[in-house]
């Protein structure tokens, strides 16, 4: 209960006849507004990539998933007879 006093009479403090929450708001709002006009800036400038770029990051992708389940094959293939030995199957 006494931070709901606390947060009323926060709420009632005037300072030079305004409210001290529209200054918190605008302390909030103002990063945010920022933020989309350079969201929206950085939208607008972004291109497509062309047909040579995209083939790029494909094959880039497609090797690191194949290197990724090459590592996990072996670490597999490895832990197999390590398992077989500790559990004594």
């Amino acid at each position: 209960m006494c931070s709901l006093e606390f947060f009323a009479k926060f709420l009632l403090m005037k300072v030079n006849e305004e409210y001290i929450l529209m200054d918190h708001l605008q302390a909030l709002i103002d990063p945010s507004k920022q933020f989309a006009k350079d969201s929206i800036r950085l939208v607008k400038r972004c291109t497509k990539p062309d047909r040579k770029e995209y083939q790029k990051i494909a094959v880039a992708t497609a090797v690191g998933f194949a290197i990724m389940g090459f590592i996990g094959f072996f670490v597999k293939l490895i832990h197999i007879p390590i398992n077989n030995i500790i559990v004594g199957g």
